[in-house]
């Protein structure tokens, strides 16, 4: 899903609204100034994004340092 540029003017004044649409799985990019300063998802995505990184971080503790 793409995601969707709001100002920051626009997510605090309709946060409600904005936290549904995170709800529904729409990730929102927060702009300050045309420039991205952060993300609003879901919490499915985040649980998502949560197992992801443990299975990253769980395949990189297996493999064999190497040495200097």
């Amino acid at each position: 899903m793409k995601s969707l540029p709001l100002p920051v003017a626009h997510v605090r004044n309709n946060l409600s609204d904005v936290l549904d649409d995170a709800k529904r799985g729409q990730r929102i990019r927060v702009t300050r100034h045309g420039k991205p300063v952060g993300w609003i998802i879901g919490e499915a995505e985040r649980a998502q994004l949560d197992a992801a990184a443990g299975q990253v971080k769980s395949s990189r503790s297996r493999r064999p340092r190497r040495r200097a």
